[in-house]
């Protein structure tokens, strides 16, 4: 079962820590299959209402890259930054 005091405990540490390499604008939560549906589940009533997906402000995506609790965090660009590679 996933835990979402996991899920917002990686996002949370994701999000400090590209705040603390300069990061401004988080922009997506990527989970997993598993988080997405349990996520889904629990916010029914927003998304039935037609609102995105959303958790701490950020879209939620399901990334079929990622297992059980694990999060990755996108960031929009800062302005002026270069894309890095």
């Amino acid at each position: 079962m996933t835990s979402i005091v996991h899920l917002l405990d990686g996002a949370c540490t994701a999000i400090l820590d590209g705040y603390h390499d300069g990061r401004k604008h988080p922009a997506e939560l990527h989970v997993s299959d598993s988080a997405f549906a349990t996520i889904s589940r629990l916010k029914q009533v927003e998304v039935s209402r037609g609102n995105p997906l959303m958790l701490l402000d950020l879209v939620v995506v399901a990334d079929p890259s990622l297992r059980g609790e694990a999060t990755t965090v996108t960031w929009q660009r800062n302005p002026g930054q270069e894309q890095q590679c």
